[in-house]
């Protein structure tokens, strides 16, 4: 769809009218020149109207059987993983004023009563994806639909009439769906000044001819960073459903209103089994050592939806009993960083998109409850006396990810090739788990090191032999005595 933009017209004056001019009598100068002073001072006056219109875009009609059209569109914007709720959101259009006049007793009434509403169904799919957000992008009926086109809506006349456009904020989203997670919301704060410019079509028949929107200063949409151009947007509604957010307003309608949504999986009460995320550790194989702490390096990432910059997380080291570990004490490696009251432990910060490391024994966990559905994840573990490694998650890429022999440093996710990620988060408390496996094989229960086993059979072997020889020469010296 092509933005148009209306275009100004231009008079000139030849040279015989000028040379009339001055050829006037005193008399009929003076009322020349009061003349001329009204005429170019309503020229002066429109010229400051058309450059409203010269730049930048707008909606444009043709005449009353084919008026300018505009309408609102919503962005409605969720971590991915995240099931969209119900919601119906709610735009007043409320009179400002025709012509400067702030007495709107004539002018008509936009949408339904004076307001539009754009709904979602709960699960609707997400008109498109991009880096870790889903955006559903709806647009609103054409705000002067409900109008007849005789003309007899415009009571006020040709001229300006201008409308405020804003959310109802806080109405819109259902919510309360899923009672084991905590909801989060943010309506848009945005304001919009519409102006329709009517005019008369050839049979006389009043029409909107023009329709530019404005936002207002201090109020604009998080769709548009700092200012938008020179502020005109263009309300005409659009075609095309976009595919990335920069064409959102090249295809809808430039009077945009951004919400967002989301979630916790984690329940109010910190229950271990219901968390937002684990990170498990089982060490398995022969005469496996329960005792020995493994290092890793876990880094989660809030959504980008949730708009916060360097938030953080609180988690908890659990062991296999599901008890909370007390941090720092009883050769636990791990450094608190501080205890809450609900549970009445030791717990970790973890702050988005930073590296933290943390210490976990065989039946262990790592557990988060404030984490949202759809944060990214990263999680390695440090590899130590050549251990064989392996890992599950539950989200993201499913399957085992076994580490090739040879391997050293880490191993986890994300990795290329095989698990490239990113890795988000699902809906759902305790259903987001990673699990590291050791396998130790090979280990003697004796304690004795599988690196000296060698030797040992060497020395076996020798043993083995010598007695052998000794049975041989005792069985032979019994011979001789016979």
């Amino acid at each position: 769809m092509t933005k148009q933009q209306p275009t100004g017209r231009t008079r000139n004056n030849s040279k015989n009218h000028k040379k009339e001019v001055f050829k006037m009598t005193k008399k009929f100068s003076i009322i020349g020149k009061t003349i001329s002073c009204a005429v170019i001072a309503a020229i002066m006056a429109f010229s400051m109207l058309i450059p409203a219109l010269a730049s930048g875009s707008y909606a444009q009609g043709s005449n009353a059987s084919n008026p300018a059209t505009a309408a609102v569109t919503k962005v409605f914007k969720l971590p991915v993983n995240t099931e969209a709720p119900e919601a119906a959101f709610k735009f007043s259009i409320t009179p400002v004023s025709v012509n400067g006049n702030k007495d709107t007793t004539d002018m008509p009434a936009l949408g339904v009563d004076g307001s539009v509403t754009i709904s979602f169904t709960k699960g609707q799919a997400a008109t498109f994806t991009d880096n870790g957000t889903q955006y559903l992008v709806a647009q609103s009926a054409d705000i002067l639909g409900s109008l007849t086109k005789d003309g007899t809506a415009w009571a006020a006349g040709a001229g300006i009439y201008k409308y405020l456009v804003k959310e109802v904020r806080g109405s819109g989203i259902v919510r309360g769906a899923d009672p084991g997670s905590e909801e989060f919301d943010y309506y848009s704060e945005a304001e919009y000044e519409i102006e329709i410019w009517v005019e008369e079509d050839a049979n006389g028949v009043l029409f909107p001819m023009y329709i530019v929107a404005y936002y207002i200063e201090g109020s604009p949409d998080e769709y548009y960073p700092g200012t938008p151009g020179d502020g005109k947007l263009d309300p005409t509604p659009g075609e095309n459903k976009p595919g990335t957010p920069s064409e959102i307003g090249e295809l809808y309608s430039q009077v945009v209103f951004t919400n967002r949504y989301w979630k916790t999986s984690g329940p109010t009460v910190t229950d271990p089994e219901k968390n937002a995320l684990e990170i498990t550790k089982q060490v398995t194989g022969n005469n496996p050592d329960y005792d020995t702490y493994y290092e890793f390096i876990v880094t989660v990432v809030t959504p980008s939806v949730v708009g916060i910059d360097g938030k953080t997380y609180n988690a908890y080291v659990v062991d296999k009993d599901g008890n909370y570990v007390a941090l720092g004490a009883n050769g636990n490696p791990n450094t608190a960083s501080g205890t809450s009251s609900d549970p009445a432990a030791n717990y970790i910060t973890f702050t988005s998109d930073v590296e933290g490391t943390v210490y976990l024994k065989h039946g262990e966990r790592l557990v988060f409850f404030e984490l949202e559905v759809g944060a990214e994840v990263r999680a390695f573990e440090t590899i130590e006396n050549n251990a064989r490694v392996k890992y599950t998650h539950t989200f993201s890429t499913e399957g085992e990810f076994i580490m090739p022999v040879g391997t050293t440093e880490t191993w986890g996710f994300p990795r290329n090739p095989g698990d490239v990620g990113p890795h988000y988060t699902i809906e759902g408390a305790g259903k987001n788990v990673a699990t590291f496996y050791n396998n130790l094989t090979g280990n003697p229960p004796t304690g004795l090191s599988v690196d000296n086993l060698p030797f040992i059979v060497l020395i076996g072997a020798v043993i083995a032999g010598f007695a052998a020889f000794i049975v041989v020469k005792a069985r032979k010296r019994a011979d001789h005595s016979v």
